[in-house]
């Protein structure tokens, strides 16, 4: 009991401030001794924040190890990790087809030296719990982290700063749906980093703005950019408060951090250059045809608003109309703290104005139809509702408390508002939810103690000490804490309720998941290696389907997960796609084929040869499940090798080497060539070629892309397309063994490193012209 004195001492040792009060120059503003005002919060988040993750990794081992982590980043980063040259990854591995090019999908951060270093560390471990967790737990520490900072600098009492850090690092959606996507973890967590850099006065403020935005910008989360403007809008229009017009606004503190923000934007650059050109061949899920709205995603308005801790809420998404998650749940009391605050004095006063800009604009956000341009499933806006509601209704309450029997009884109403929703939605989980409105009735009269203690008085006239006050500290944060693993031990009934009623066997203590959980996959390198049908193989695997278990048993993995094993079937995970190609040969979003035979057999542009044997290597592993068109087709054209009850393992000898699939009028020689990844000045493939008096065409398995080049002995060859779909090449008469060599530069490529330190000097400018700028007005 002694440390939870101790701790909740710290935390409550705060001053007092006028409402409105402008901080120093320090990152986190305060009295003299500023270290002090955020170091023991910062230890005391770091400590609650830290064994609320130990527990939940204890309970749920996986929790960071499932759905599109399990198939597409966690695998992707170490296997990009693994074929760093230089330092720098790979752009592309032809061999994994629409899913190689790494470059298409800004999620993965190719051109982004952060993500080089984060790849790095990645590809250090073999063990992915331990890889999922790491990241995980650490951009959800990050997140809290800066959270913390915003509301200290808005001299939210200690107590309340932690508890709000811990609510937010432990938010519905970004625990449930971002220990999936790791995108969307990096960016939410740079979003107060941002907000920290904006408002500080200092030099390192400077810093801290700059590399926010680059780290943001490079997140491969495009769905932040907005929020990230509002952050940027809501400050400005904060500076021009506090300066008195827009003339004001022009000084170096604001010109600082735009400059700063330039500097993330320049080393950003790479990225979505090359993003924007790759987006001419890029295709993406379109909406609905008949009224332009699937209504897929879009979550129910009351749930967005209540945000209850287990809130099962309407989200129209994977589960059907209710998902079964709790991604809903926002920090614990914030919704109920919204009624003891006087709006009417609190939005005059720094950082309410940005977090209710950010938060309304979420809120309408998640009544987008499923699809606006290249944005889908406006469910995913949740995540800044619950990031930007607590910052407001703290700093809100901090500077403009109203603290009444009126108001309290709205703040008790809105408690039984959101747990009455929630009983509606999943009436069965009943325990939990009456567990879940004692925790909250707990921490809201904690609140009301500390404010009490602010105040000077109470509701009744009593004091209230410094022992209860600490106590009410503690207990605070300690209920805000508790949220998510009674969130997670509700979801652990619920799959053993599920379980019970499929007479299935027991799920061994783990929660239930509204996305794929592949609890049958394996955790470790040598897992993917021992169950793998052909480790260190490239061919090309054929499936319309993969069963439950994620294709575990069958030895071919969904999505990008063979790449561990270091299997190269063709296939990837695809976000985006190849779209002139995806009409000829189809791949779901884990690689499973989704075109018709009639399709797949079309001729190829004029190769004479099928689309199926076109984009094919010399070996295919094709599932006996297949249609009948297609079975009859290899059997007839291919050779069998062997066959189980699942493959089919064909192969050919065209005489054609490598990555070429299809020749006319060229001689290609059987030595002397070369098939790897594509990288930066480097060609990705090589060949040695002849033509006769009328030259000729090559085509290859290699999906076109912009960027792709081709040169002869040195010179320059225009490259061309079969049909906009695979890579192709015309060749000049005469030649004469000639090294033909084929390479991917996309724009930007070249440019990541001078993009990088001319960024990294602009971000540095700025800093020191804010510094000196700060010193100079001192005098």
């Amino acid at each position: 009991m002694t440390g939870t004195g101790s701790q909740a001492a710290v935390l409550q040792r705060a001053h007092e401030a006028p409402a409105g009060a402008q901080g120093s120059g320090a990152l986190v503003t305060g009295s003299g001794r500023p270290a002090l005002r955020w170091l023991g919060p910062l230890l005391a988040y770091l400590l609650v924040a830290g064994l609320q993750l130990l527990l939940v990794r204890r309970w749920a081992p996986r929790f960071f190890w499932f759905d599109d982590s399990q198939a597409q980043f966690g695998p992707m980063a170490w296997w990009l990790g693994q074929n760093l040259e230089g330092g720098r990854p790979p752009l592309m591995d032809p061999d994994l087809g629409m899913g190689g090019n790494v470059v298409a999908d800004m999620q993965y951060g190719v051109l982004d030296p952060l993500h080089w270093a984060l790849q790095y560390l990645v590809a250090s471990s073999d063990d992915f719990l331990t890889i999922s967790w790491a990241y995980g737990a650490g951009m959800l520490l990050l997140l809290g982290s800066g959270s913390l900072l915003v509301l200290l600098q808005h001299r939210v009492r200690p107590a309340l700063a932690v508890a709000g850090a811990v609510g937010i690092g432990s938010s519905g959606f970004v625990v449930w749906y971002g220990s999936s996507w790791w995108p969307l973890l990096w960016a939410t967590a740079c979003l107060p980093w941002l907000w920290v850099g904006l408002r500080s006065r200092s030099a390192l403020g400077v810093l801290v703005t700059g590399l926010a935005s680059w780290a943001l910008l490079t997140s491969g989360n495009p769905y932040a950019f907005p929020f990230a403007g509002l952050v940027i809008v809501g400050q400005l229009l904060e500076y021009r408060r506090e300066y008195g017009s827009w003339r004001g606004v022009l000084n170096v503190r604001a010109l600082s951090r735009v400059a700063a923000c330039a500097g993330g934007l320049i080393i950003a650059l790479p990225t979505l250059l090359s993003t924007l050109q790759l987006s001419e061949v890029m295709g993406r899920p379109q909406p609905g045809e008949l009224i332009g709205n699937d209504g897929f995603a879009v979550p129910n308005l009351a749930d967005v608003l209540l945000g209850g801790a287990t809130l099962l809420g309407q989200t129209n998404a994977w589960t059907g109309t209710i998902g079964l998650v709790p991604a809903m749940a926002t920090m614990l009391v914030a919704l109920p703290l919204a009624a003891l605050v006087d709006w009417r004095r609190a939005w005059r006063c720094p950082g309410v104005l940005t977090g209710l800009l950010v938060w309304g604009a979420a809120v309408l956000a998640t009544q987008l139809p499923t699809q606006v341009s290249v944005f889908r499933y406006p469910v995913r806006y949740l995540v800044y509702v619950e990031v930007f509601l607590p910052l407001a209704v703290l700093i809100a309450l901090t500077v403009a408390p109203r603290l009444s029997r009126p108001r309290l009884g709205w703040a008790v109403g809105l408690v039984a508002a959101q747990v009455a929703v929630a009983v509606s939605r999943a009436p069965v989980l009943l325990k939990w939810h009456l567990l879940t409105l004692v925790v909250e009735l707990i921490a809201l009269a904690a609140v009301v103690l500390l404010l009490r203690a602010g105040t000077g008085g109470s509701l009744t006239g009593g004091p209230t000490g410094r022992p209860v006050r600490s106590v009410a500290a503690a207990v605070l944060v300690l209920a805000v804490a508790a949220a998510f693993p009674i969130g997670e031990q509700m979801m652990v009934s619920l799959q053993d309720r599920a379980d019970a009623l499929a007479g299935a066997p027991s799920s061994g203590g783990a929660p239930l998941r509204a996305l794929d959980a592949g609890r049958d996959v394996g955790t470790t390198v040598d897992d993917y290696r021992a169950e793998s049908y052909a480790p260190d193989e490239q061919l090309t695997v054929i499936t319309w389907g993969f069963d439950g278990d994620r294709g575990w048993e069958d030895g071919v993995v969904n999505g990008s997960g063979n790449v561990v094993a270091g299997l190269a079937p063709g296939y990837a995970s695809l976000a985006v796609w190849q779209a002139a190609l995806n009409d000829h040969w189809c791949r779901g979003v884990w690689g499973a084929t989704c075109s018709e035979p009639a399709e797949l057999l079309a001729e190829a542009g004029d190769t004479g040869s099928p689309w199926l044997d076109l984009m094919s290597s010399d070996t295919v592993l094709l599932s006996t499940g297949a249609p009948e068109e297609v079975l009859d087709h290899f059997a007839a054209a291919w050779t069998q090798v062997s066959a189980d009850d699942t493959w089919l393992r064909y192969e050919r000898d065209d005489g054609l080497p490598g990555r070429i699939t299809a020749a006319e009028g060229v001689t290609v020689s059987g030595e002397g060539w070369t098939s790897g990844l594509a990288r930066v000045d480097q060609p990705m493939d090589s060949y040695v070629v002849s033509t006769g008096d009328q030259g000729g065409t090559l085509a290859l398995r290699i999906p076109y892309y912009p960027g792709m080049t081709a040169s002869l002995d040195g010179r320059p060859l225009p490259v061309t397309t079969v049909e906009g779909a695979a890579l192709a090449v015309g060749l000049p008469s005469g030649i004469d063994r000639g090294r033909l060599d084929l390479s991917y530069a996309p724009a930007g490529a070249g440019a990541v490193v001078p993009a990088t330190l001319a960024g990294l000097a602009v971000i540095a400018l700025a800093a020191v012209a804010g510094g000196v700028a700060r010193r100079r007005g001192a005098r």
